[in-house]
């Protein structure tokens, strides 16, 4: 009995992880839908688009964003350092992950030479055109 339990409590944790580790991290939506969602941008770093799609080919599947005042870094897998314009130092500190598919898709949509990384009331946005990506799982606790 108590190694079907086992079993049971081992298969639902290895789902969940699949679920939460196997999907695409991050939804596009309409500017003006963020705007509603999330509320007004309050810290803004422009981007050239050429430049993103730079960082995201130092990455395989997730990669994960930190702006502060005015400070941008850059993580990929396994918290890899891809850039930072500080002294990033803070190895438990809290990024915005979202899949790399979902950052091209959003460069893709959006079409505009630059993007913006924002910060919202509780969240970080990436805005290219008229689309912003958002709905990010914070690492830690989440990490790949």
């Amino acid at each position: 009995m108590l190694n079907k339990k086992i079993s049971l409590f081992s298969l639902i944790f290895i789902l969940l992880l699949n679920t939460m580790y196997g999907q695409e991290v991050g939804k596009i939506f309409t500017s003006n839908e963020a705007d509603s969602l999330f509320g007004k941008v309050i810290e803004s770093k422009i981007v050239s688009s050429s430049i993103l799609k730079e960082w995201l080919n130092s990455t395989n599947d997730k990669v994960m964003f930190k702006l502060e005042n005015d400070n941008l870094t850059v993580l990929g897998d396994q918290r890899d350092l891809i850039f930072s314009n500080s002294s990033y130092t803070e190895s438990n500190a809290v990024f915005h992950m979202f899949s790399k598919s979902k950052v091209l898709e959003l460069l893709k949509k959006g079409g505009d030479s630059n993007s913006y990384f924002e910060n919202r009331s509780k969240v970080l946005t990436i805005t290219n055109g008229n689309f912003t990506l958002d709905l990010a799982t914070p690492c830690p606790p989440y990490c790949p």
